[in-house]
């Protein structure tokens, strides 16, 4: 890869333009979108963002894909995972079976096996994916849904009258079909909660869907559909729906204009927050400066890391779903709700941590956290 093309990819910002030309910046690492490996992605967001693949070697490190994050896969080396005995629903020569998951308040996981019928040609089914999923919990909580359901719920409501009461799934997912042979496809969903809308503490899981499509676009066009009616019903294990978060408290913060919140630690992930900032180590005419020198001029926390008592280091998540941002108000020199979430997880943790923060000023932003008794 090019130089120019590494300085082009190597932030990636979204900008939501809103009252008051206030700004949100969604920032995400270094990404290689790799042709010919039939990956599909779809991406459902609260707020503005951008979708953009791993890299081919994260790709197949990951049980769950690629837009799994390493945080995931962690849990997964540690046996924080629950297969599926298979249960294969057939129509119109394609068998679907899910074959894995995992669960918790922050992540949603879920591997789909599927098989084709020898009238298909693999190179051509390559962007399978179901289209109207729904999985609901044994309360019938809503755990996820796709953009289509959502949208087929609404035109469902609207009928009896509730536009404004159908429920909706608040996070973002990824989709991304792998080939496995020539008639075996494994279909990853891969689907992320927040703080204020955690995935449920669920004992079942009911997935169902009316069809599957051959995505051929990241706006959502298809070339092909196949309906059937796949449902399955699926037991979670003791140890996710019983699971617990752990508190960390702030125990100081090199800044004293930045006001720290909490953060929380689960099987796959460390998320941290900042309510509000008005710190002189971001350089804000820089931030403003139109047009930039650098795009890199323009993301005001440029890079972060967590640190464990015993040295290791952990990035960010970095995934397409919201999990690291902050916004910018129309009140100058202040940041507002910045969030990122982390690759540590409960596996890795040490009772004190330590965050870095690094600004578009070349200075440091340091917390340090202990863990709540």
């Amino acid at each position: 890869m090019n130089d120019e093309l590494k300085e082009r990819i190597k932030f990636k910002i979204a900008i939501s333009r809103m009252k008051e030309e206030e700004i949100v910046v969604m920032k995400n690492k270094k990404r290689n979108i790799s042709k010919g490996i039939g990956i599909a992605a779809c991406l459902v967001v609260a707020t503005t963002g951008i979708v953009f693949a791993k890299d081919i070697g994260n790709f197949f490190n990951n049980i769950f894909g690629g837009n799994s994050s390493d945080g995931v896969q962690t849990a997964v080396d540690n046996g924080y995972i629950e297969n599926v005995e298979p249960q294969y629903i057939n129509a119109d020569g394609i068998e679907i079976s899910v074959d894995s998951f995992l669960i918790d308040d922050y992540n949603l996981d879920m591997n789909f096996k599927i098989k084709l019928d020898n009238k298909y040609d693999i190179k051509n089914m390559a962007n399978l994916q179901p289209y109207d999923m729904k999985i609901v919990d044994e309360n019938n909580e809503i755990v996820f849904l796709t953009r289509e359901q959502e949208k087929i719920m609404y035109e469902e409501s609207k009928k009896t009258g509730h536009p404004n009461e159908h429920p909706l799934f608040w996070g973002g997912y990824g989709m991304t079909p792998e080939i496995i042979n020539d008639h075996e496809i494994m279909f990853h969903l891969t689907a992320y909660g927040s703080e204020e809308h955690r995935f449920p503490k669920s004992k079942k899981l009911y997935v169902t869907f009316t069809k599957v499509i051959n995505r051929i676009g990241m706006d959502g066009s298809f070339k092909d559909a196949y309906m059937g009616n796949w449902s399955f019903e699926l037991n979670v294990p003791e140890e996710m729906y019983n699971r617990e978060t752990v508190i960390y408290r702030v125990k100081s913060c090199n800044d004293s204009k930045t006001k720290v919140g909490s953060a929380t630690l689960s099987n796959t992930a460390f998320k941290i927050s900042i309510p509000e900032t008005t710190t002189d180590k971001v350089d804000y005419d820089l931030l403003n400066q139109r047009p930039p020198k650098k795009i890199s001029d323009m993301i005001a926390l440029q890079k972060e890391y967590v640190e464990t008592s015993d040295g290791k280091r952990f990035e960010p998540a970095m995934r397409s779903d919201g999990d690291g941002g902050y916004s910018l108000p129309a009140e100058y020199n202040k940041i507002v709700n910045y969030s990122q979430t982390f690759n540590l997880t409960k596996f890795d943790a040490t009772d004190e941590l330590k965050v870095h923060i690094f600004t578009n000023k070349g200075e440091e932003i340091i917390i340090e956290y202990e863990r709540r008794k």
